[in-house]
């Protein structure tokens, strides 16, 4: 899936009035591919071969689209004693629910919202559409306005770049639609 001109029109309207946004799964790159990766790549020797995403063979399953519900949350944020959790809700006695502590050095309000949704749509099927609300401006403006051009600067001086990359990871390797609320 790709945003259409039409979808992107949508979602320039739905920002306005903060409506569903639907996620963007497709790769960016610049002039050629090879300056997304001159790291790994040779000038001289550049391919004339357009890349190519592989679609799933077979029937692709049709299914209901699940709704879910992130919330990120942080006790003493902005210090140095900071904790943050998140909270992951699909519906009422779910065995999917969760509330998480999340590990490690980087505790913010923010990471606990973006490792939300990351737990969120590793709990959800591949081939699932899904429907994620959160109160997030963050979140949700980091993984659709703000993503094409953070990948494009190779993600220099990005806060929390490592958690987002995950995200859109996440979202682009689905068969299925994702929208964010």
């Amino acid at each position: 899936m790709s945003l259409t001109r039409s979808r992107k029109l949508r979602n320039e309207r739905a920002r306005q009035i903060d409506g569903e946004i639907t996620f963007d799964p497709s790769i960016t790159c610049k002039e050629s591919l090879a300056e997304c990766f001159c790291v790994f790549t040779n000038p001289n020797r550049n391919s004339t071969h357009l890349a190519r995403r592989y679609k799933h063979r077979g029937p692709t399953p049709r299914c209901e689209e699940i709704t879910v519900y992130t919330d990120g949350t942080c006790m003493d944020n902005g210090r140095k004693n900071a904790r943050c959790g998140s909270r992951i809700w699909f519906v009422q006695d779910e065995l999917r629910n969760r509330a998480l502590r999340i590990p490690g050095d980087a505790q913010s309000n923010q990471v606990g919202e973006i490792a939300a949704v990351i737990a969120a749509m590793e709990m959800v099927p591949p081939f699932q559409p899904v429907k994620i609300y959160t109160d997030s401006k963050y979140v949700i403006d980091g993984l659709t306005t703000h993503l094409e051009t953070w990948e494009n600067d190779g993600w220099i001086d990005i806060k929390n770049a490592r958690l987002f990359r995950k995200a859109a990871h996440l979202m682009r390797h689905r068969s299925a639609k994702t929208t964010m609320q």
